[in-house]
């Protein structure tokens, strides 16, 4: 699919050649390309700056990549990771921002004695500045959801109210897809996967809510 991203103008230098551009060509450059819904914004922002030859724009933004789609990709990114405290510039050798490092990560399987897969799983992790937030995998059978811990993901302020609403998306996803591939006959909703795992998932979700007495252990 052509975005127009990797296919500038033909009168315009290769992408690789970007910083070297006159205000002009840069202008230009960035007229010719298509963009999504989400990077409209910083494409307008940067846009105007180039436009208003305001220096302090321009270069945050190409601080961000070596062409107009990494740095706009990078910059929102960046913002992104702003709410969970991370401020470092870090690229990789594709020059594609990675700086959210979360900490005091915890992973979570859901597994069936007879299904050994873990494809129920959610992972929690707190950010710089002390936020909270999630990534939830689920399955029913041939049909799941699935994304990690990242800076895209919700923001909580403890522990508790983030494992919570990890343990809820889980079993809310498995309830949606009991409402939705009722009378599947593809495997796509295994009636039993589905109540065991909602079962491992409530039971841990009573616990952490205290509708649920916890076992003492006395010595």
């Amino acid at each position: 699919m052509n975005r127009g991203w990797e296919y500038p103008a033909p009168t315009i230098p290769t992408v690789m050649d970007y910083k070297e551009l006159s205000k002009a060509e840069k202008i230009e450059y960035i007229r010719e390309m298509n963009f999504f819904r989400t990077e409209r914004h910083d494409a307008a922002v940067y846009l105007n700056a180039l436009r208003t030859d305001n220096r302090a724009i321009i270069e945050e933004y190409e601080s961000f990549g070596d062409r107009p789609y990494q740095f706009f990709l990078n910059k929102r990114t960046y913002d992104a990771g702003l709410q969970f405290g991370f401020t470092g510039k870090r690229f990789n050798k594709y020059g594609w921002l990675e700086n959210a490092d979360f900490t005091a990560k915890e992973h979570i399987e859901f597994t069936p004695q007879d299904r050994p897969v873990a494809s129920n799983h959610l992972t929690i992790g707190q950010g710089a500045n002390g936020k909270w937030s999630y990534g939830a995998s689920y399955s029913t059978g041939a049909a799941g959801c699935g994304y990690g811990l990242g800076v895209w993901g919700k923001v909580f302020d403890t522990r508790k109210e983030c494992l919570k609403a990890a343990l809820q998306e889980i079993m809310d996803g498995h309830r949606r897809y009991e409402k939705d591939l009722k009378g599947d006959t593809c495997g796509n909703f295994n009636a039993r996967l589905s109540r065991e795992i909602v079962r491992q998932v409530k039971d841990m979700f009573d616990e952490l809510t205290g509708r649920k007495a916890v076992q003492l252990s006395f010595f």
